[in-house]
Parts: C-alpha cells; structure tokens; sequence
C-alpha cells in the first residue's frame, strides 16, 4: 500500500544543512500496524510527514497503491491528505476555541458534506472513541486522554485507509496512554492501516512490526 524508494531529505543550507533521511526505502502492506522507533533527531518525524504527504522529499520515489504520489503538484498532495490519511499528533492539535464536534467536524467542513451527513460521521467517530457525551465540551475542559481520543476521532471521521501517529501517547500518563494505545489496536483489526511514531517500547511491542531509524537510515534493529 505504502512504498518509498531511495528517499532522501535535507533541512538548512552549506555548513548548517542536516541530512534528515539518507537514501530511505520501505515497504507497508495494507492492514499492517507498524511502529517506527528512533532516537530523538533520528528522522522519524520527518519520515511520517513524509507519508502523509506533509513534506516533500529531495528525491526518491514514493508509491500509494502503486501510483507515484505527486509532491509537485499541491492540489494532488492535499487530495491526497484529505482522502487517504488521517493524522494524529502528541499534544492533540485541537482548536481551543471550538467544541469537540466543532474540531471533529472540520476535516468534513473542508470537504463539503452536508451539516446531516457532517453530524452523522461526527458523532459515530465519538461514539467510537466513547466520547459521545463531551461532544459539546471544549479542549481545556477535557483530559489529556479525552483530547487525544478527540483528536483520533478527527483522524478517523473522513474514514481515511492510512493512519499516522506522531508520539500519540508522548503527553498522557501510562494508563491513558495504554488505553489510546487500545484504540489503534482496534481501528488497525477494523481495517486501517496504522503507522506510529514512538519511543515507547510499550507502544512498539504492541504493533505487528517495528522499523528502526538511525542517521537517517533504516537499521535492522535497535543498536
């Protein structure tokens, strides 16, 4: 489903450039739950911005479904966001100033729904999560946990084939964090294909593979 070629990936220029990923190759079947772990500065992140088509590449190849994704033309790219992944992040992203419906909605704002068919999703994406009864609640009254439920539940609610995960369980104790730990769990057996980003052996254990990155570079284990 998920295949980059020889990728490789620099940030700053001359003496201040960094080389963020050094000729990267790796494959993802559909229905896979794979954690990619990493030391801080490894390339990690920048390799998952790079799935999801948030960050273009200096070269390489990069297949969906073997189509060559288009980094060059940013209406594919955001087509490609908007149908294909569901993005989750360590401290939530939520909008402050929106209730949960309102920040679980937006995805489907973006994509023209209907407001029934924008409640409908919504609120089966909040049942999902058991967060049905916070629908009306904001951000800063909810838990860590609860937001980051919130926050999947914005992930899912365009019901994208590929999840991406950046250090999800990065701000929650570990109870909570077990718990959404569970819930990717879940939604990789209902059919999507997750990909996380973690440090946390804990986290790591409880996916079907792990792939390491060091310097830039996939390392056949841990070392």
């Amino acid at each position: 489903m998920v295949e980059i070629r020889n990728v490789y990936k620099s940030f700053g220029k001359k003496e201040a450039r960094v080389e963020a990923l050094k000729g990267v190759s790796l494959s993802i079947e559909e229905g896979e739950l794979v954690a990619i772990m990493g030391k801080s500065g490894s390339g990690k992140s920048t390799l998952l911005n790079i799935l999801g088509g948030m960050m273009s590449m200096d070269s390489g190849e990069y297949l969906y479904d073997n189509q060559a994704v288009n980094f060059g033309s940013q209406k594919e790219l955001t087509k490609f966001r908007r149908n294909e992944v569901g993005f989750v992040v360590q401290y939530f992203a939520l909008a402050d100033d929106l209730n949960v419906f309102q920040n679980v909605a937006l995805p489907l704002k973006y994509q023209g729904y209907s407001r029934k068919k924008i409640k409908e999703l919504v609120m089966a994406a909040l049942r999902e999560l058991e967060i049905e009864e916070k629908a009306k609640a904001y951000p800063s009254e909810l838990s860590g946990g609860q937001q980051q439920r919130a926050a999947i539940a914005r992930a899912i609610v365009k019901q994208p084939r590929l999840i991406l995960a950046d250090e999800p369980t990065g701000a929650l104790d570990e109870a909570t964090g077990e718990a959404v730990q569970e819930i990717f769990r879940k939604l990789n057996e209902n059919g999507k294909t997750v990909i996380i980003v973690t440090h946390d052996a804990k986290v790591a254990q409880h996916c079907g593979r792990i792939v390491y990155v060091r310097d830039g570079m996939i390392a056949e284990n841990e070392g």
